[in-house]
């Protein structure tokens, strides 16, 4: 009898970003991963064949890109859930809680693999820092193996039953080692990074690569047993398992499809309406279960009774229909109607390996240009996708690491450009300040280099028209300096529009401005990372902190909630500040987000943190740590030391401000802006109209120089508040009549009145200028 087709049966919807990574217990209980740090863990429903959610496992700071289970037993009853991330770490769990059990951070890259070994308790575990290692359940204090011969990245690990240990690697090699960390055999063959391995019988397994074949190897040979084609682009995914009459292997890849494979036969291909099905795996009852690009898991399976409804199949064929369709017109942005046809391949390239896209009929095709042969040779079709180059479907490969960009930096004129890789959602200023650490370069390149990340990826900050309040720097999840969305709007405590609101017909009222701007938000374990990278680097002992100390400090420092951080923290914090203007970075950052605590502020806001902060906002002082003590200097007004330190200080740091020789980058001039609203929210508190007239005489200087539409914004909103909080009428009019006087300020109002209202950036500039104009009339 014919076996039923394999169909969707179900869709898991919960993750918000690609779904990197799946695992199955032998119950039927279902592990994902993704690039929204998260891990979620799966149970089937006792009615249907569907799904629930059970928990969602946090504790990564970064994208989780690995996982594998180890099952109830014995020893183990409850079993495990095993992750990996991007944040170097791996996190155990029991199955159900949402914090690990334990964290694990051996690694100094990337996890980007994790299996479960042949022993009951054990585990795998490969990394971008060429390593894989072995591990016990009982004994995580250090691996119980750790195999380094690979010169790139180590994509997968496996166990074998025969005791053998097998890893792939950018490097292109297949490594079967012994348990003595020695090595057995060297598998050649492939001719791309090596992304996957599952094992097929004792001393056999099976390993698929970015070449888009499958590998068929056998340990006790050392020989390849058979190369497998059919994927027509990167296989990132594969699992097999032993059913009666054979093994059936299913693999998934950059093609959209999963290719289900019986004795090395495809026997079926599923289309997936997303661009990227990285894993795959097979569930006891023999369903697939795959995580892909568009951030869902799907079920799908052979047995008719398990199918989806008609109405949900019908669905989801039409979704197939339109990914297909949208990628038939559009490919990463290009139409395809755009590009030459085969025509454009009789012109000769320019440079050995140049590449150029082809339409053919409703395909595309990559071309590259052999310098030796003297003509273009067919490296292979074009999926599309966003990002990245078109040749590789938009997943690029530095140093066997995958980014969503590989940029090439020219630093200097007769030099060959450095190469830059990052991916969408990590910090531009941490790329940025790794760029500089690996290629030696000059610190005083860090802004540059952070700003063409910025300027040249799809993550790159925009002026925001959404209401709700982040931080206006440095975003959600984002490791400053500069690296922010710097167009968010200001508080939710921003007064809202009254009926006695200006005649000019403003949407909203954005002055008077009365509660501190907090800039709160920072990825507290990248400033962690920075910090412990810079201790080991002085090298005098007075300067240096015990890194076992460290991170909690640093987590006690940024925590806005418990208990006092006591002395040793603050102390700890002294000291970094003290370290050299090209690693203090990452400690003005920390006091940037301690100053925020009641206690620290009330111990750390004195004349010795004036003295750190003059240093570093001189007119010669480093750009990144100039917006950093800017902003130390906002955030110390949010409880009553720092509010008096600044308010006291004022007439001098009003002085630096206009001392500068420029106001620098745009980072920078939001939190100049930012500093000068929250010093006008002081001086209006005290009714201090003496300092008003200091600081709105250092407006109309700063105001002209701004180019950042945020940096003017805010400008425009502490100006306003000068004049609609003085509540003395003679006062006001005073002030009022001085604005009138500055025709520098006036034109800048007047011209940001007249902004189109195109977008929600503009019209906030354009509302509160009207409402400037509606004060001084």
């Amino acid at each position: 009898m014919e076996e039923a087709p394999y169909k969707l049966s179900s869709v898991l919807v919960g993750h918000s970003s690609d779904v990197r990574a799946v695992a199955a217990f032998k119950d039927g209980s279902l592990v994902s991963v993704s690039r929204d740090k998260t891990a979620r863990l799966w149970r089937p429903n006792e009615l249907n064949a569907g799904y629930t959610e059970s928990a969602v496992l946090k504790g990564h700071s970064n994208f989780v890109s690995s996982v594998c289970v180890i099952n109830p037993s014995e020893q183990f009853p409850d079993g495990f859930v095993i992750t990996g991330s991007n944040d170097n770490n791996i996190c155990i769990y029991l199955p159900g809680e949402e914090n690990p059990l334990h964290t694990i951070k051996a690694h100094q890259n990337t996890v980007c693999n994790l299996s479960a070994g042949k022993e009951e308790g054990t585990f795998l575990s490969s990394s971008w820092d060429l390593t894989a290692k072995l591990w016990h359940i009982n004994k995580l204090d250090s691996p119980q193996l750790t195999l380094t011969s690979h010169t790139a990245a180590v994509w997968c690990v496996a166990d074998l039953a025969n005791g053998v240990i097998v890893s792939g690697s950018a490097d292109k090699l297949v490594i079967a080692w012994r348990r003595n960390g020695t090595i057995l055999h060297k598998f050649s063959g492939h001719t791309d990074c090596v992304r996957g391995i599952c094992v097929i019988k004792d001393e056999e397994f099976l390993s698929c690569a970015n070449d888009a074949t499958i590998r068929h190897w056998s340990v006790s040979l050392g020989t390849c047993l058979g190369t497998y084609c059919g994927h027509t682009n990167y296989v990132y995914g594969i699992a097999s398992t032993f059913l009666l009459g054979g093994s059936h292997v299913v693999t998934s890849g950059e093609d959209r499809t999963v290719r289900i494979w019986h004795n090395a036969e495809i026997q079926q291909t599923l289309t997936l309406p997303a661009q990227s099905i990285w894993s795959v795996d097979i569930l006891p009852n023999g369903d697939i279960v795959t995580g892909s690009s568009d951030g869902l898991v799907r079920i799908f399976s052979a047995k008719p009774e398990r199918y989806a409804d008609a109405a949900t199949l019908q669905q989801y064929d039409e979704a197939i229909a339109n990914t297909q369709l949208n990628a038939e017109q559009e490919l990463g942005g290009i139409k395809i109607s755009d590009l030459p046809d085969a025509k454009a391949l009789h012109q000769p390239g320019q440079r050995d390996g140049q590449t150029k896209m082809i339409r053919d009929g409703n395909t595309v095709k990559a071309y590259s240009w052999s310098q030796s042969s003297k003509q273009w040779q067919h490296v292979g079709d074009v999926m599309g996708a966003s990002g990245g180059s078109p040749a590789t479907s938009g997943k690029q490969l530095y140093n066997g690491m995958e980014y969503d960009y590989v940029f090439s930096v020219d630093i200097q004129d007769g030099v060959p450009p450095l190469k830059l890789p990052y991916n969408n959602g990590d910090d531009p200023w941490c790329a940025a300040q790794k760029f500089i650490h690996d290629n030696n370069l000059s610190q005083l390149f860090l802004e540059q280099v952070a700003n063409f990340i910025v300027n040249n990826s799809q993550s790159a900050p925009v002026l925001n028209a959404e209401p709700q309040f982040a931080d206006p720097f440095t975003g959600g999840n984002r490791y400053i300096p500069g690296s922010g969305i710097p167009g968010r709007t200001l508080p939710n405590n921003v007064p809202t529009p009254s009926a006695s609101s200006s005649s000019s017909s403003v949407s909203q009222t954005y002055i008077p401005h009365t509660t501190y701007l907090k800039l709160e938000q920072a990825n507290v374990p990248a400033i962690t990372e920075k910090l412990l990278e810079f201790n080991k680097k002085i090298d005098n002992g007075i300067h240096t902190v015990s890194e076992e100390c460290l991170d909690p400090f640093v987590k006690r420092l940024c925590s806005q909630n418990g208990d006092e951080v006591g002395a040793d923290p603050i102390e700890m914090l002294k000291i970094f500040l003290n370290w050299p203007n090209n690693l203090v970075f990452p400690a003005l950052d920390l006091a940037r987000l301690a100053v925020l605590r009641p206690d620290v502020n009330s111990q750390l806001c004195n004349d010795g943190l004036l003295a750190v902060l003059r240093r570093h906002i001189k007119t010669d002082a480093l750009p990144a740590n100039q917006m950093l003590a800017f902003r130390v200097l906002a955030n110390m007004f949010c409880h009553s030391k720092g509010e008096a330190l600044g308010l006291h200080y004022k007439d001098e740091l009003l002085k630096t401000i206009l001392d500068l020789s420029s106001l620098g980058s745009k980072h920078n001039q939001i939190a100049i802006a930012s500093y000068l609203l929250n010093l006008i929210v002081a001086l209006n508190k005290l009714d201090d109209t003496p300092g008003r007239t200091r600081v709105l005489n250092v407006m109309f200087a700063v105001l002209p120089l701004l180019t950042e539409p945020e940096a003017i914004f805010r400008g425009l909103v502490g100006l306003g508040t000068i004049l609609a909080a003085t509540p003395d009428p003679e006062d006001r009019d005073k002030l009022i009549t001085a604005v009138r006087q500055c025709e520098s300020a006036l034109a800048v109002i007047k011209t940001m009145s007249e902004c189109s209202t195109n977008s929600p950036a503009q019209n906030k500039l354009s509302n509160c200028s009207k409402q400037i104009i509606d004060l001084i009339m």
